[in-house]
């Protein structure tokens, strides 16, 4: 089975249809014809990201970031805190130290002390 159109004579070939002789109508304004393109488009995704934390004790925890994305430069970030034994209310405990190091090398850290009781 090959190709049937290369087999027929030169009269049985299909025809094409004469051109229209009305002019198509105007389809309205580019930035119309734009829109009506972008909503057939489905939504771009800029990246994926992927966090993983970890509670190691009572006291302390660990949270991995990684983010990769097509528009940016990859990234991760080593997120820990330290939370200590000594609380004065619900909310506050002390020592508290916070950490944050990125894939740079910049690293962030944070501690919170009470000096004194008052």
């Amino acid at each position: 089975m090959g190709n049937t159109l290369g087999l027929a004579p030169m009269g049985t070939l299909p025809r094409r249809s004469h051109r229209r002789e009305e002019p198509l109508p105007n389809p309205g304004s580019f930035d119309e014809l734009h829109r009506l393109c972008k909503d057939v488009f489905p939504a771009q995704m800029e990246g994926v990201k992927l966090v993983v934390n970890k509670v190691l004790s009572s006291h302390f925890q660990v949270a991995h970031t990684v983010h990769m994305s097509a528009l940016g430069l990859p990234g991760y970030h080593l997120h820990t805190a330290y939370a200590g034994d000594w609380q004065l209310s619900p909310t506050e405990v002390f020592p508290t130290v916070v950490g944050d190091m990125d894939s740079s090398g910049s690293l962030n850290a944070q501690v919170l002390l009470l000096l004194a009781e008052r």
